[in-house]
């Protein structure tokens, strides 16, 4: 589903999302697509594990005054529905959990395919963890093996030519992650260590960092600090 770089506005979160200390980074990205608001925590199970990481979004967006927010059912369970609530979203909120089933759930259905067109069309996505892991053009997949180890995989592609490493502490944090990034993974992928309560907004193909700490340009070997500006190449 990879493409042209992405036109509207993605918000790449490193996780720990709709904690306290991502309020004032939820509310800038509110500020910038206001909504229709749509949480689906398709990295999640199915059930209680989607329905509680949905209703903790809805909850948290809620009491940043985003005046329309609700939780799509779940697309495994009820396709039409969840489509029907999400083509009248422009903002998409996809929680952290595994991102083998986040893509698959996105691959396997027409959702994919409509936050590719909302993003493409100005509307926006915001993803943590392993939502932000897989609208990125690559992504590491550490439940699954390859042959250097855990698997690296193709992904939406969004946010193309670049891969999230989450939870990111800098120095060698995920090393054995960044060995499988390294021998599968195109020459010239732009890597980004994402601290939790931490990531970058992706706007006209400027990365700016916002939250409580410094994004790292992994495949730079530098930081991004607060609030500072970077064009993917």
């Amino acid at each position: 589903m990879s493409g042209d770089r992405a036109q509207g506005l993605v918000c790449l979160q490193g996780g720990g999302e709709f904690s306290p200390g991502c309020r004032a980074m939820d509310r800038q990205l509110l500020d910038l697509a206001p909504g229709p608001v749509v949480v689906t925590a398709l990295a999640g199970t199915v059930g209680r594990d989607y329905r509680t990481a949905t209703d903790n979004g809805v909850t948290h967006l809620r009491a940043l005054g985003a005046r329309e927010v609700l939780a799509a059912p779940d697309v495994r369970d009820d396709p039409e529905g969840a489509l029907a609530a999400l083509r009248g979203a422009r903002l998409v909120v996809l929680p952290g959990g595994s991102p083998s089933r986040l893509l698959s759930a996105l691959t396997s259905t027409p959702l994919g395919q409509l936050l590719v067109d909302l993003v493409a069309d100005g509307g926006a996505v915001m993803g943590a963890s392993a939502g932000a892991m897989v609208l990125c053009g690559w992504t590491v997949l550490p439940d699954q093996r390859g042959p250097s180890g855990m698997a690296v995989s193709k992904g939406l592609g969004i946010v193309p030519d670049t891969l999230v490493l989450p939870h990111w502490n800098g120095g060698s944090s995920r090393a054995d992650w960044q060995r499988a990034i390294e021998a599968g993974t195109p020459e010239g992928t732009t890597v980004l260590g994402l601290p939790e309560e931490s990531g970058v907004l992706l706007q006209d193909g400027v990365l700016t960092s916002v939250g409580r700490r410094a994004s790292t340009l992994v495949s730079e070997a530098r930081d991004l600090p607060l609030a500072a500006t970077w064009r993917l190449p």
